[in-house]
């Protein structure tokens, strides 16, 4: 099993850090295995270790929307911990991931008893929410263009590796999945993919994806929002 790193537990004191560690549960998910479901009362703050969880939304026909991420060293459940009422949404695991779950009072009461830790939990949650309001509205105002370009930058931004102005990753998910996260169905992320690869912006085989033009890719995006 790979290191845990995660931003709140290293800001935590030694001693607390190695206590949380020490009384959480390892637990390993198969590709669409969920972790918790909406309405869960899920007494857990989970840690991605590695892998995919992805947050989906399901309206009264169960059509699904994505609406959010966990790469590795991201949390998960911790909404449920703060208010205590049940889950919001679904987490999914996209491809198969592991995660490390901490009882959901312990870890609270450790990040917030820390100034440091407490800061860099906040720090997260904005981050997050700011990615959220975001993609929802591209969602309601971009063309499918800009949607799709923004989605691929954020992947960029958390999953690639930068050579020569080329950002190249492992694309963690299906088209399906990334349309999801783009509100696109999966018939015109394709289309698009496509036009983005005629066009010289992207270059893909098979799940390696490279954005060999980071900056048209942002250009598209911010038209959109414009």
């Amino acid at each position: 099993m790979s290191s845990l790193e995660n931003p709140i537990l290293d800001a935590l004191e030694p001693r607390t850090r190695t206590r949380l560690l020490e009384r959480s549960v390892p637990r390993r998910l198969a590709k669409g295995e969920f972790l918790y479901l909406a309405g869960d009362r899920e007494p857990r703050v989970h840690v991605v270790v590695e892998g995919l969880l992805k947050f989906v939304g399901r309206d009264g026909s169960g059509v699904e929307t994505t609406v959010g991420l966990a790469v590795s060293g991201d949390t998960a459940g911790e909404i449920a911990a703060l208010d205590d009422l049940p889950q919001p949404l679904d987490a999914v695991a996209v491809v198969p991931t592991v995660v490390r779950g901490f009882a959901a009072d312990a870890f609270m009461s450790a990040v917030t008893s820390d100034p440091d830790a407490t800061a860099v939990f906040h720090t997260q949650m904005a981050a997050r929410l700011r990615w959220a309001y975001a993609m929802t509205q591209e969602r309601s105002t971009s063309e499918v263009g800009a949607r799709l370009a923004g989605r691929l930058l954020d992947l960029a931004d958390i999953l690639g590796r930068v050579s020569g102005g080329v950002v190249e990753f492992e694309m963690p998910m299906a088209q399906a999945d990334l349309g999801q996260l783009a509100g696109m169905c999966r018939e015109s992320t394709c289309k698009t993919l496509r036009s983005f690869k005629r066009d010289g912006i992207v270059d893909y085989r098979n799940r390696r994806l490279r954005i060999l033009r980071p900056d048209v890719l942002e250009r598209i995006r911010c038209a959109g929002r414009a």
